[in-house]
């Protein structure tokens, strides 16, 4: 389809959230932030803004412990008006202090 683009991923083993929220320990809702919050400040350091981070978004295995933010319909790119080239985003700190947990 024209003007449409499309992303093809690795296949990831995921369950409904609110299954994790009865499953999961604290030391895995830890890391299951950890490594949400990786991909939003790797996608910060391309200069992407997801805009649309919420449980159903973000599929995670615990068995495997690996996560994948998915669904970049509402994301953005900072581009540099004079260059238009993608721009790191500055860094947030909220987030650097939330993954240091």
């Amino acid at each position: 389809m024209e003007g449409q683009v499309s992303l093809v991923f690795k296949y990831q083993t995921s369950k409904p959230f609110l299954t994790y929220l009865k499953e999961l320990s604290l030391e895995d809702v830890k890391h299951y932030m950890y490594i949400l919050l990786n991909a939003v400040d790797h996608l910060a350091e391309q200069g992407v803004m997801h805009r649309d981070i919420k449980p159903n978004n973000f599929l995670y295995d615990p068995a495997t412990r690996t996560g994948l933010l998915i669904d970049f319909g509402l994301s953005e790119i900072a581009v540099n008006s004079e260059t238009g080239r993608p721009i790191k985003l500055p860094d947030n700190e909220q987030v650097k202090k939330i993954v240091q947990l």
